[in-house]
């Protein structure tokens, strides 16, 4: 770079400010173009869907032999099953059972009313309300609370037969 002398001998610093000018702003559009290349990136990652062919063989294929949907698997018990166990009024289980700590409902949370209809869970004995616990058995075959089969075993019934003989 060829330095110049005004007439008063100083130097002419019209050059150098126009090169570092011209260095800052080449900076400046580089760390830009970087950030922005990297935030794209960033966000193409994040937001891809899974790259798992299970994932990608439903989404272009459906569901093939081996896969059902799950809204198709009927895991919960029958309505047969669900209306034999008993149904109670809750003015009535306070009366019988003055020490029983349920005073509401362990699927809703709502407060048991003295008119709310019950169902009492055979083997473990917890009480729903009707609506809440109808609803998750028909979709799941044990006690929401603590996870028991309302149904006898197969291996239960067997038991004791084997014993009579």
């Amino acid at each position: 770079m060829n330095s110049t002398y005004t007439s008063d001998g100083l130097m002419n610093t019209d050059m150098m400010s126009r090169s570092g000018l011209s260095y800052g702003i080449g900076l400046t559009i580089g760390i830009l173009f970087l950030l922005i290349t990297t935030i794209t990136v960033a966000t193409y990652i994040c937001t891809r869907p899974s790259s798992s062919p299970i994932y990608h063989s439903r989404e272009l294929h459906g569901p093939t032999q081996h896969q059902t949907p799950v809204a198709d698997n009927k895991v919960g018990l029958d309505e047969a099953t669900l209306l034999s166990y008993p149904m109670l009024l809750y003015s009535h289980v306070k009366i019988q059972n003055k020490n029983t700590n349920s005073s509401c409902c362990p699927i809703c949370l709502a407060d048991y009313k003295d008119t709310d209809m019950l169902r009492l869970l055979p083997d473990c004995r917890h009480l729903f309300h009707v609506k809440c616990v109808d609803a998750w058995l028909l979709l799941h075959p044990t006690c929401p609370v603590c996870r028991t089969p309302p149904l006898p075993t197969p291996l239960a019934e067997v038991v004791p037969l084997a014993r009579q003989v």
